[in-house]
């Protein structure tokens, strides 16, 4: 009797437990511990690419390097785990903010957040907020609130404004867009993680939010990820993460958020052996992809902790009192990829050197008459110069443009007729000599001095190896490249039909056509960005590009080409590329070509809405 009434209790037990848990749930559910260990592994594949032994010499090294460029969301994701000295970090980014080199609104209230992630109060965080209005995109609202959501605000810009803005946006599905009538994924998400901390005290912000988690619940794929423009991948998972974690939303328990699988366990489906996290599956390493699963990896932690939302910072410091005075800011101009990174600008003249993204930008001063000088950005595996300060007369009239052979399609080593590396070699030889000699006659024959010498001698020799100086007019050579080992044939356009109307500068041709379909040979493993430097060189093209640091040029970006830049024409204009009328999904610099293949860079204003593009499946 006994058993059988203990019989009937299990089977209670294990069908309420049943009805509890979710079917899609069992056995895909990852702990704490599991999630910490997935961020920890992010943080240890940036650790071992850094060089670095502990967290705090990676921020005092290549997050510091990297300050503008490359580290604000790892600043971020950093920030929000732990306590840890950003002094560094923060120093770093305020030169790099005071430089000229910035901004659009919307990088400039990221860069406001990085700063109240390292714990400053500096005043450029309410400068960036003054500067909003009726004519920013939706992403700049987006990050005013975030902004305001760490007790900032500017006369007639507080947490009602912005709000009421963001909830007249709403389209009728529910979601959030950059433009068109149906919700987008991303933009939903990123909403709601800048409405969650007004989620429980305004009912309005309730309402719409509500809304939102119903569409994200329903474009949500059976493995639980998310797609973003056509595709699955991890960032719009983490963003969707990130912002149910920001609104209290478990994504394990939630039944709304548990298809056959859930959204950890489908950005999970991303991660590489080493850590790291790929943009499509069974793909290359992707830096994106990589800094958003980890801080999305840390927002659900800190919700599962009873912390506050990922973007309402421990580090905030209430803002000092003179910060209120606001100051007109001359900017310069620049993008992201994903919204979540922004690129280096060339200055009229010198050269200006990133250090963490091994980008190298020079300009020739622009002359009085109408023609334009020659600009170029190339990646460089090596790093050059990192430096905070103006670059001195030397610099600016030394190299014009320095490569390696991965970079820049295989440059040459030599600089006008002749070859340098002899001579400069020579040259560090002389001086190690003459640095020797002094010092064994001043009584100074410690033999570690002499291996000193020997060691700068032989840095200096590696360096001059291993880069090259040309200048302008070399390395731009005025014919297409012959290529003996061709194995095959491509057809590449560049053009700003979007533009050509809009204004009358003379980079822009009247026609919108900057490069005619034109032929060009391929090796084995050339890809759209191999081709469009080769074109470049050939007709005296201005590219400007920002490249991943780690990478020769896997992840690079185009932020400009004939000196027509991303955002020179709204939020959302920038350059794209087609392959045989396809949007892929992959950088110019990870598409390998193949024979017959037809490219076309194109300059849209509406990112690619305007040319009708159809994406990569």
């Amino acid at each position: 009797m006994r058993i059988k009434a203990l019989s009937t209790v299990l089977i209670c037990f294990f069908a309420l437990l049943f009805d509890l848990v979710p079917v899609g749930d069992a056995g895909a559910a990852h702990t704490v511990g599991e999630v910490e260990a997935l961020a920890g592994g992010i943080v240890d594949y940036e650790l071992e690419k850094a060089g670095a032994d502990s967290v705090q010499s990676w921020i005092d090294g290549a997050l510091t390097e990297g300050a503008g460029t490359s580290s604000e969301w790892f600043i971020v994701g950093l920030s929000q785990s732990g306590e840890r000295n950003f002094s560094s970090y923060e120093k770093a980014l305020k030169s790099y903010l005071s430089s000229g080199k910035v901004i659009n609104l919307t990088s400039q209230e990221k860069y406001a957040l990085a700063l109240m992630a390292a714990g400053s109060t500096d005043g450029y965080i309410t400068e960036a907020l003054a500067k909003l209005d009726d004519k920013q995109g939706i992403m700049s609202w987006i990050y005013a609130l975030h902004i305001i959501n760490n007790g900032y605000t500017v006369p007639g810009i507080n947490a009602g404004t912005v709000t009421e803005k963001l909830l007249s946006l709403q389209l009728a599905d529910g979601g959030w867009a950059l433009w068109g009538a149906q919700g987008d994924v991303d933009v939903t998400a990123m909403t709601l993680q800048a409405l969650a901390p007004h989620y429980t005290s305004d009912s309005s912000v309730k309402a719409a939010v509500d809304r939102a988690l119903a569409l994200l619940s329903e474009r949500q794929q059976p493995d639980g990820g998310y797609k973003g423009f056509g595709n699955d991948n991890p960032e719009s998972a983490a963003q969707v993460l990130t912002a149910l974690s920001a609104l209290g939303i478990d994504c394990q328990t939630d039944p709304r958020f548990i298809k056959n699988g859930d959204i950890i366990s489908a950005i999970a489906s991303y991660r590489l052996a080493d850590g790291s996290y790929c943009h499509v599956r069974d793909g290359e390493t992707n830096p994106t992809a990589t800094i958003q699963a980890y801080y999305s990896y840390v927002a659900y932690l800190r919700m599962k902790r009873g912390q506050s939302p990922l973007l309402v910072l421990d580090n905030r410091r209430a803002p000092r009192q003179e910060e209120t005075t606001v100051t007109t800011v001359t900017t310069a101009v620049t993008t992201s990829a994903r919204l979540t990174e922004t690129a280096p600008v060339s200055t009229e003249e010198g050269t200006v050197t990133s250090a963490a993204s091994g980008t190298v930008t020079t300009s020739a001063a622009k002359s009085s008459s109408s023609a334009v000088t020659t600009v170029t950005t190339v990646t460089v595996s090596t790093t050059v110069t990192s430096s905070d300060e103006t670059p001195s007369e030397t610099e600016k009239t030394s190299a014009q443009v320095s490569t390696s052979a991965a970079a820049a399609g295989k440059t040459s080593d030599k600089s006008g007729k002749g070859g340098y590396k002899g001579k400069a070699i020579a040259v560090i030889c002389g001086a190690a000599g003459v640095l020797a000699l002094a010092a064994f006659v001043s009584g100074k024959r410690n033999y570690k001095n002499f291996i000193a010498i020997g060691v700068v001698a032989a840095a200096g020799i590696v360096f001059v190896l291993a880069t090259d100086f040309q200048s302008t007019e070399s390395y731009y050579t005025g014919e297409k490249k012959h290529k003996e080992n061709a194995v095959g044939t491509v057809t590449m356009t560049i053009r700003c039909d979007t533009v050509a109307d809009r204004c009358d500068h003379d980079y822009i041709p009247e026609d919108g056509v900057i490069l005619d379909v034109t032929e060009f040979d391929i090796e084995e493993g050339e890809t759209v960005y191999d081709i469009l430097i080769e074109a470049a060189r050939a007709y005296r093209i201005q590219v400007e590009n920002r490249g991943s640091s780690g990478s020769a040029h896997g992840m690079v970006y185009i932020a400009g080409i004939n000196y027509l830049y991303e955002m020179d024409f709204g939020d959302l204009s920038g350059w794209v590329y087609h392959v045989n009328g396809i949007a892929p999904s992959r950088g110019c610099g990870e598409y390998k070509l193949s024979d017959g293949d037809r490219i076309e860079w194109l300059y849209t204003c509406e990112l690619g809405h305007d040319l009708d593009e159809v994406y990569e499946e």
